[in-house]
């Protein structure tokens, strides 16, 4: 988290995704966020990355139960004001609780990660396709 005399960890995060794809994505798309994160973590750093904008709705550990399961995500959907949607996860937990919850799972290889095993894990959890990465997702649309 940081002290006055040293930044912390989270100034060294980065965007996973071009904040280019999802300014594209949001223009077509409510976009909302599922995390484990504590609010006020999620908050700086959507902030700090200049995306805060870009996502109607966002729930965060304070507000429920973890992934998998899938109160988080109805609770988004809810919240965003949608019945159907897709999901975009990097952990068979994301996809378990986007399924359980009616969502569509997508998986997400992150970079970094060995694609053949991070992909069969996120589709032996129920993924219904497995993407490389968001240039995929607007392939799709």
């Amino acid at each position: 988290q940081g002290t006055p005399e040293s930044p912390g960890l989270w100034t060294r995060e980065r965007l996973a995704v071009p904040r280019e794809a999802l300014e594209r994505l949001a223009a077509r798309l409510p976009l909302g966020i599922v995390t484990g994160r504590p609010r006020g973590d999620a908050e700086r750093f959507l902030r700090h990355a200049g995306i805060e904008p870009l996502f109607r709705a966002m729930v965060c550990m304070e507000d429920g139960p973890g992934k998998p399961d899938p109160a988080p995500v109805v609770l988004a959907l809810r919240r965003l004001g949608v019945e159907r949607a897709w999901l975009l996860g990097d952990a068979p937990d994301d996809v378990r609780a986007a399924r359980a919850a009616g969502a569509v799972p997508l998986g997400a290889v992150t970079p970094g990660e060995d694609a053949g095993e991070a992909g069969a894990a996120l589709l032996a959890a129920g993924a219904a396709r497995v993407l490389a990465g968001v240039a995929d997702l607007l392939a799709m649309l």
